[in-house]
């Protein structure tokens, strides 16, 4: 498993208060962990900070099309350099 992908899996535990190993990579973010678009730029915004990714590089449309974690690995993977 990539640094990126611990990263994410690490962050949305954390951000739902669950353990790592709860976190599958093609799970749906909002259906199977309830998560809201308020904790979805929560969760960008905290991998911004870990990342040392501006957050100014993501724009709206890209945060609202992460449905899964492994989307927001490929979202942070195309931004950093």
């Amino acid at each position: 498993m990539s640094n990126l992908q611990s990263a994410v899996r690490r962050n949305l535990a954390e951000l739902l208060d669950v353990d790592v190993d709860q976190i599958a990579l093609d799970a749906d973010l909002s259906d199977e962990y309830g998560l809201t678009s308020l904790k979805l730029v929560l969760l960008v915004t905290s991998l911004c900070e870990e990342t040392g990714t501006p957050v100014f590089n993501f724009t709206d449309k890209d945060i609202a099309s992460l449905r899964t974690p492994r989307d927001v690995v490929t979202l942070f993977a195309n931004a950093t350099p």
